[in-house]
């Protein structure tokens, strides 16, 4: 299958992550993976959070998945609820579990210190040992969920 050119892939969301890394496919580069202007607008907002996480440990952070469109998450295997699907969730590449507990320790606390919930911060790991951080931050209506996924 032929990969999909993504438009304004260049595009700067904050001054270290652009649009072109949250919203690649590695897994699915043929499917149409463009966000709306609302999804656009939260995946801002969720790079604000990126950049002071990037700030406080001092080294570039790498996006596994931002932005999903419905057929992306369909074929990834989503959840239908999924906050990738409106922009609000990225999944943050880790090298293990002491930089995974190092970032989810520092997301608590811009959370604490910004005095702003997010919604879910997941401790995640597959069957094949791969872990990450997923990470999720609402316009609205944020549930502050904190849990360890062993899928």
């Amino acid at each position: 299958m032929e990969e999909i050119i993504q438009l304004n892939s260049g595009a700067k969301l904050s001054p270290h992550f652009t649009l072109g890394e949250l919203t690649k496919s590695s897994s699915h580069p043929e499917i149409y993976n463009i966000p709306s202007h609302e999804a656009i607008a939260n995946l801002k907002q969720v790079c604000v959070w990126l950049e002071e996480l990037r700030k406080r440990y001092n080294q570039p952070i790498i996006i596994n998945s931002g932005y999903r469109s419905l057929q992306l998450n369909r074929a990834i295997g989503g959840v239908a609820t999924s906050n990738h699907l409106t922009g609000c969730a990225v999944d943050i590449r880790v090298d293990g579990l002491e930089q995974l507990i190092v970032y989810a320790a520092i997301l608590l606390d811009i959370s604490r210190d910004w005095q702003q919930d997010f919604d879910e911060l997941l401790i995640e790991k597959n069957r094949h040992g791969a872990m990450w951080l997923h990470f999720a931050v609402r316009p609205s209506g944020n549930r502050r969920k904190v849990l360890f996924i062993n899928a």
